[in-house]
């Protein structure tokens, strides 16, 4: 049974490694990079817009509050929606 079961944790602990958790971060835009889709906040993190997202009405100065995640290897941040931060 033990030869079994531990196989089996192995494969569940490597699909649970590849999910990807959303987080939500907040900040004033410091710079927008509109070629590659790309916002920074004051925190010095940068977060990448897919097309489905509109960041023309953004402006640098701007509070906003982004909802991302961030790729396996932890190098980018993946937005995945933003919206004006209180």
């Amino acid at each position: 049974m033990n030869k079994l079961l531990t196989p089996a944790i192995a494969a569940f602990a490597m699909m649970a490694a590849t999910f990807a958790y959303a987080a939500d971060a907040t900040g004033n835009i410091t710079k927008i990079d509109a070629p590659t889709r790309t916002v920074t906040l004051a925190d010095g993190k940068a977060y990448v817009f897919p097309a489905t997202v509109d960041i023309t009405k953004l402006k640098v100065g701007d509070k906003v509050k982004v909802t991302f995640t961030t790729t396996a290897d932890g190098k980018t941040n993946n937005a995945t929606a933003v919206a004006g931060a209180v």
